[in-house]
Parts: structure tokens; C-alpha cells; sequence
């Protein structure tokens, strides 16, 4: 790691194992010391798992060693455990580290499940003279400072450390019931978010084709000579809608890709938010018209004057509307509305459509997330993931709401104003 001119390192603990117990000390110790610094509850776990698989080595092989807790701290803050013993060294640490080695005592697994675990580890070992692992974890960026106020408390907390080994055991248990309820949720994760994937591509192909499908259809029946004119026509206009809606079919998929690799980019310009809001809903005027919806708008009289991307504003505010339009029936009403209060405004847009149920809801804003209603209208269930990714790069909020199926739905968003 690089250290800068201000960086320190602040001893916290030092704990000897010479005995088998210790090696859960240490364990314990440092769930503490992690804890008191703030890193996450899954993390706490991943150091104590580490450190005490690298005690427990050195009081295996070596008959007993050193483990040393120390701050550092700086621009990256991080916590650094280093355990040293003078024993015979590791004669296969090469092949140890690269997974081709594992002795019956579990050496091998000890040495390099720590080391997924941590985020650097430096292992010096020297046949017949001893050796020292250096385990390193960053602190999360939003950890508060190591300061002599922390190491006190740390001092403290490290002072009640249970010394029963019965009791140590039980923190022990608990830990690693903690660990596999972790493990648990992650895997439900993975599974959902591999259903969500195989979904995702099982749509894109159905949504893709039936766009291809038309254009191909049509295009074998312009081949034909005797062909009408008003045929042609007619041919030659679904042939345009079908590759548009291929089109924008693909931008969305484009638009998903920057937006999960961070490449979304704003341009951003002094603007007044209600010009963004009237392009928008002037575009979707003939949407509108065509199912003879009711439109209620409720502007706020002043300028909305903001810094931003007026040109993916207008991409926010027009989904919404678009959403609104395909999810609700002829005769419906869609409203818009703005209010501005201690330098925020916020914009409401809410339908009389079809709703959303309770299951879908908390994951509305969700890539490739859809309700059985949304698959009937098509699309890919990326619109609403891509806004809510716009809005936080400009710094708001977005949040929908319902009252369940049938009873229409409300998309709030919440943006910064400029003074």
C-alpha cells in the first residue's frame, strides 16, 4: 500500500498463541477490533474467519505465535493483522498458493481461503527461521476516522472479551451462524438473479422476433409483382413501425449496458425544468390522443431553474409518460404535477391504469423485473431501472406507489434546483 506523507500506523492489540484456545482468541479479537471500525457485519466475519485460520496455522506448525492488530490510517484507512512465528517456515509455499498442495491438517486451505477473504496478504516465510503473513482489509469509504477516541473505545470493548472457552465457542457458533444465514441470502440472490437473466434473454428473443417477423413477412410480399399500390403502402408503413420497435428495442439493451458499466454521461446546462417537462409531454400527445385519454396537469407558475442533462430529463419524464399511456385504458387519466420547496422540486405522475401488485412493487426499478400486465404490453423491463439510474445521477430520488391492481399507479421524483 502507499502511504502518504500523513498516513500512521496505531498498534491495537497484541495477542501470543501458545495454546489451542488462543487461536479462537484471536478470532474473537478480531471480530471486535473489526467491528469497532467500522467495517460491515459480512466483512467482520471474513477477518475473523482469516485471522484465526492463520493463528490457528501458526500454533499447528510452529507451536505458537504472535498476532498483532494495527490501524492504518490516511487517505485509505485500512486494519493490517500480522501474525509471525519462529517455526520451520513453509517449505511448498509456491505450491501452496497455488492450490495444488494440501496437507492433512488443512494447511493448505488455511493459507488460501484467507487470502480470498482479505483484500491483500504478504506471506515472508524462511525455512528454520520462522514465519510472518500480513493479512490487509480497507476500511469501507464510509467508516468514520481512526482516532484515539476509537482505539479507547476499541481498548475497551477488547478489555470485556469473553475468556471462558465455552463462551468463546458460543461466539464462535454464533458467527458462524451468521455466516451461513449470509451465505443463504446470497445464494437466494444468485438464484433470482439468474432466473431474472434467463427471463431477460427468453424476452429479448420473443420481443426481438416478432418485429423480424413482420418485416420478413412483408418483405416477401413486396417481392411480389402484382403487388397493389395501396398493399405496398400499407407494407411499406409496417415495415417502419416494426423496425422501429426493433430499434428502441436495442437501445434499450445499449442504454442497460452503460448504465450497469457506469458510462452514462450527462451534459450538463442551466435549464428550466418545466421546458423539459412540456417537450415531454408534447411528444406524447398523439399517444395519448389515440386512446382518448384525459390529461390533468398541475404546474408550478415559477421557473424551475436546475443544473442538468436536459436531453435525458426529457427521457425520464417521457417514459414515465409513455408508461403511463400504454398502462392505462381508453377514457383513463394521466396527471402531471410539480411543486418546489427548500431548493427541491418535485414532479408526480400518476395513471388510472392497471396498477401494481404488492409482490412487484419493492422491485419495480429493477433490471429485467416485470408483472404479468408489463408482459402482455411488451418491452423489456429495463425502462424504469434506466430512469431511476438517470435521476440518481443527478442527484434525486425516484419512488413509485399503488394501491394494487387496478387502482393505477404514482411515480414521485425528487430533483435539486439551483439557487
Amino acid at each position: 500500500m502507499t502511504v502518504n506523507a500523513t498516513s500512521q500506523t496505531l498498534p491495537i492489540v497484541t495477542a501470543m498463541v501458545r495454546q489451542s484456545k488462543d487461536w479462537v482468541g484471536a478470532r474473537q479479537r478480531a471480530q471486535i477490533v473489526a467491528h469497532s471500525l467500522g467495517f460491515t457485519a459480512q466483512d467482520q466475519t471474513r477477518i475473523a474467519t482469516a485471522v484465526s485460520e492463520i493463528a490457528r496455522n501458526a500454533f499447528e506448525y510452529a507451536g505458537g505465535g504472535r498476532v498483532e492488530f494495527i490501524a492504518e490510517t490516511g487517505a485509505a484507512q485500512s486494519l493490517l493483522v500480522r501474525v509471525s512465528d519462529q517455526g520451520p517456515g513453509i517449505a511448498d509455499l509456491d505450491l501452496i498458493l497455488s492450490g495444488g498442495y494440501r496437507s492433512p491438517n488443512g494447511l493448505g486451505i488455511g493459507i488460501t481461503g484467507s487470502r480470498t477473504l482479505m483484500d491483500e496478504m504478504r506471506i515472508d516465510t524462511r525455512i528454520g527461521e520462522g514465519t510472518i503473513v500480513e493479512l490487509r482489509k480497507y476500511l469501507p469509504k464510509s467508516a468514520p476516522p481512526v482516532t484515539p477516541e476509537v482505539l479507547a473505545l476499541m481498548t475497551e470493548a477488547l478489555s470485556r472479551r469473553p475468556t471462558d472457552p465455552l463462551e468463546e465457542a458460543q461466539h464462535y457458533n454464533q458467527d458462524l451462524l451468521r455466516a451461513l444465514d449470509e451465505l443463504g441470502r446470497v445464494n437466494r440472490e444468485l438464484q433470482a438473479a439468474n432466473e431474472a437473466k434467463d427471463f431477460f434473454l427468453a424476452t429479448v428473443s420473443h420481443e426481438l422476433r416478432t418485429p423480424m417477423t413482420a418485416i420478413l413477412g412483408w418483405l416477401q410480399m413486396l417481392d411480389v409483382a402484382a403487388l397493389g399500390e395501396e398493399t405496398r403502402s400499407e407494407g411499406l408503413k409496417a415495415i417502419n413501425s416494426a423496425a422501429r420497435v426493433q430499434a428502441r428495442l436495442i437501445d434499450d439493451v445499449l442504454e442497460a449496458a452503460r448504465v450497469h458499466s457506469g458510462k452514462i454521461e450527462l451534459e450538463l446546462a442551466d435549464i428550466d425544468l418545466r421546458e423539459v417537462i412540456d417537450a415531454a409531454w408534447n411528444t406524447a400527445q398523439p399517444a395519448v390522443a389515440a386512446k382518448s385519454l384525459l390529461l390533468d396537469r398541475q404546474m408550478n407558475g415559477n421557473p424551475l431553474p436546475m443544473r442538468g442533462d436536459a436531453t435525458r430529463l426529457q427521457q425520464i419524464i417521457g417514459n414515465l409518460i409513455s408508461n403511463a399511456v400504454k398502462f392505462t385504458a381508453e377514457r383513463g387519466t394521466i396527471s402531471i404535477s410539480t411543486s418546489a420547496e427548500n431548493d427541491q422540486v418535485t414532479i408526480a405522475i400518476s395513471d388510472t391504469g392497471e396498477g401494481i401488485s404488492d409482490d412487484l412493487l419493492p422491485h419495480v426499478f429493477e433490471r429485467f423485473r416485470q408483472g404479468v400486465n408489463s408482459r402482455r404490453h411488451g418491452g423489456l423491463g429495463l425502462g424504469l431501472a434506466i430512469v431511476r439510474h438517470l435521476v440518481e445521477l443527478h442527484g434525486g430520488t425516484i419512488a413509485a406507489a399503488s394501491e394494487g391492481v387496478g387502482k393505477g399507479s404514482c411515480f414521485t421524483i425528487s430533483l435539486p434546483l439551483r439557487r
